[in-house]
C-alpha cells in the first residue's frame, strides 16, 4: 500500500496541542467538549496512518534526529491513542454539561480539556522521543502536567495527592537524569567526547562497546528514576493516592498511558543493554521491581475498601507483570510484555470509567456501601462484574492471553521460580478481586440511594464501545495487524 511521505509524526504532536489552545477560545461547553473530542479523534486517526508505515516502511518518517518513531513507538502510541480518546468522551459526561453531577464552570472546563490534551501531547513525545535528553524532558512534562489535573478538585485531599505526586515523581526523575548522563558519559568513552551522545539509535550502535560498569551504574539511577514514574513498588507511594483523588478520566489516562510511558523509557534502555555482550544486570532489575510489585500489590487489594484506591493498586500489580514479561526476555517474554500493556490499558480505562459511573450513582466509592449494585443498577454493575473478571485474567478476556504467554515465557526460559512467586501472587489477587466484587456486586441491600447518574450517556457509550473489542476480542483473536506491530516491537526491544 502507498502512503505519502508526510509528516505524520510531527502532525500528530501538533493535533493534540493545536486543540488545547484553541479549547481556551471554545464559546460554550458544546465547543469545549467536540474541540476536545476532535483534537483525541484526530490524533487517534493519525496514529493508525503511523502504524501503517512502520508496517509498511519499519520506521514512520520523522522530522528530525531527536525523534524516532519505530513499532515499538507504534505500540505505545496505540495505546495512548485509545485511552485518550475514550478518557475525552467520557468527561463529556462526567464534567461537561451543567446537569453532570461534578460540572465545572466553562472556563474550568476549558481549562480542564486544555491540560488533558497537553498531557497526550507530552505522552506523545515519550514515544517519539529518539533523543534520552528530550524522552526525559517530556517525561518531566507530564508530570507537571498531570499534576494539575490529580488536583484539579482543589479541595485538600486531591491538593495533598497533587502535591505528593508532584514531588515523590520530581525527585525520582532526578534520578532519571543522573543516569541519562551517565549513559552519555559511557557513549563518550567509546566515541570520544565529540562523538558522546543521547541519540537511542546510536547508542544501539554503539552498545556493545560500553562501559559495563558505567553502564550498570546508569541503570540502577533510572530504575530508580522511571521505575518511580512507572509505580514500580516500593517507589509505587503516591500512585494510590493520585488514582483515587483525581477526576476519573485523569485516573485512567495515569494508569493506562502515564505507566505505560515510563515502562517505555525503561524499555528503551533495556534495548540497548541487550546488546551488551553477557549483560544481565537489567533482567534481574525488571525481575526483582516486577515480582515485588504484583507480591506487595496482592496484600494491599486484599484490605482495600475504596473502589479506586483498590484499581490503583491492581495498576501496581500490572506494571509489575509487564516488568516480569521484559525481565523473563526472548521473544515470548517482549511479546507477552507488549501485549499485556495494550491489554491492561483498555481493561483498566473500562473499569475506571465504568467505576466512575458507579460512585456517582452511589454518591460514594466505599465498596461496602455499594453492596448490592448490580441489582440497583444493573447496566453499571454488569459492565464492573465484566471488568472485575476481565482485570482478574479470567478466560477468555485478553489479560489472560497476555498473562498465559508471560507465564510460558518465564517456563521455557528457565525463571520457574519466579512463575511460582508470580502464580502465587495472582492468585492472591484473584480471590480479593472476586471479594471485592461479590461484596460490591451481590451484597445485601445497599446502605445508599442509587440514582440515574449522567443524564446524558451517548459520548459514555461510545468510549465503553472504543474499549469492550479490546477486552473482549483480543483474548480469543489478535488482528493480523496488531500481531506484526508487537512481533516487530520485539525486535526493537530486543527479542
Amino acid at each position: 500500500m502507498y502512503l505519502p511521505d508526510l509528516p505524520w509524526t510531527l502532525l500528530l504532536l501538533l493535533a493534540p496541542a493545536a486543540a488545547a489552545i484553541a479549547v481556551q477560545a471554545a464559546p460554550s461547553r458544546g465547543w469545549a467538549n467536540g474541540l476536545s473530542i476532535a483534537g483525541a479523534a484526530v490524533s487517534l486517526a493519525i496514529i493508525f496512518v503511523t502504524i501503517s508505515q512502520i508496517l509498511t516502511l519499519g520506521t514512520a518518517p520523522v522530522p528530525s534526529a531527536e525523534l524516532n518513531v519505530d513499532a515499538l513507538s507504534g505500540v505505545l502510541l496505540l495505546l495512548l491513542g485509545v485511552v485518550g480518546l475514550a478518557a475525552v468522551l467520557y468527561s463529556v459526561d462526567y464534567l461537561g454539561w451543567e446537569e453532570s453531577p461534578h460540572a465545572l464552570s466553562l472556563p474550568r472546563l476549558r481549562r480542564y480539556h486544555s491540560f488533558l490534551l497537553l498531557f497526550l501531547f507530552t505522552m506523545f513525545v515519550v514515544a517519539e522521543a529518539n533523543d534520552l535528553g528530550l524522552l526525559w524532558i517530556a517525561m518531566e512534562g507530564t508530570t507537571l502536567v498531570s499534576a494539575v489535573l490529580v488536583g484539579f478538585y482543589h479541595n485538600r485531599r486531591s491538593i495533598e495527592a497533587s502535591w505528593k505526586y508532584l514531588v515523590i515523581c520530581s525527585v525520582g526523575l532526578v534520578f532519571a537524569l543522573f543516569g541519562t548522563l551517565l549513559l552519555y558519559l559511557a557513549s563518550g568513552a567509546v566515541s570520544g567526547p565529540s562523538g558522546a551522545t543521547l541519540e537511542w539509535t546510536r547508542l544501539m550502535q554503539v552498545a556493545p562497546k560500553l562501559d559495563p560498569g558505567l553502564v550498570r551504574l546508569a541503570i540502577v539511577f533510572l530504575f530508580i528514576g522511571y521505575g518511580t514514574k512507572a509505580g514500580l513498588a516500593p517507589m509505587h507511594t503516591w500512585l494510590p493516592d493520585a488514582h483515587s483523588e483525581s477526576p476519573t478520566p485523569v485516573s485512567a489516562m495515569l494508569s493506562a498511558g502515564l505507566l505505560k510511558c515510563a515502562i517505555f523509557a525503561l524499555v528503551r534502555v533495556n534495548a540497548i543493554t541487550s546488546r551488551m555482550p553477557g549483560f544481565t544486570f537489567t533482567t534481574w532489575l525488571f525481575l526483582g521491581f516486577g515480582l515485588l510489585s504484583v507480591v506487595l500489590a496482592s496484600l494491599f487489594i486484599l484490605v482495600q475498601r475504596d473502589l479506586k484506591r483498590l484499581l490503583a493498586y491492581s495498576s501496581v500489580e500490572h506494571i509489575g507483570i509487564i516488568s516480569i514479561g521484559i525481565g523473563f526476555g526472548g521473544v515470548l517474554g517482549l511479546f507477552g510484555a507488549f501485549y499485556h500493556m495494550i491489554n491492561h490499558a483498555a481493561t483498566k480505562t473500562l473499569l475506571f470509567l465504568t467505576g466512575g459511573t458507579l460512585t456517582i450513582q452511589a454518591g460514594t466509592k466505599d465498596l461496602e456501601e455499594i453492596s448490592g449494585s448490580l441489582a440497583a443498577v444493573p447496566a453499571t454493575g454488569g459492565l464492573l462484574l465484566l471488568g472485575v473478571l476481565a482485570l482478574a485474567g479470567v478466560p477468555p478476556f485478553s489479560i489472560f492471553s497476555s498473562e498465559f504467554i508471560i507465564l510460558t515465557a518465564g517456563f521455557t526460559g528457565g525463571f520457574w521460580w519466579a512463575d511460582v512467586i508470580l502464580l502465587f501472587a495472582l492468585a492472591i489477587v484473584f480471590g480479593g478481586l472476586l471479594l471485592h466484587l461479590s461484596r460490591a456486586l451481590f451484597g445485601p441491600k445497599p446502605r445508599v440511594g442509587f440514582t440515574s447518574g449522567f443524564r446524558r450517556y451517548v459520548a459514555t457509550a461510545v468510549a465503553i464501545g472504543l474499549l469492550l473489542p479490546i477486552v473482549l476480542g483480543l483474548g480469543v483473536w489478535l488482528p493480523n495487524p496488531l500481531s506484526q506491530l508487537l512481533h516487530a516491537a520485539v525486535v526493537v526491544g530486543g527479542g
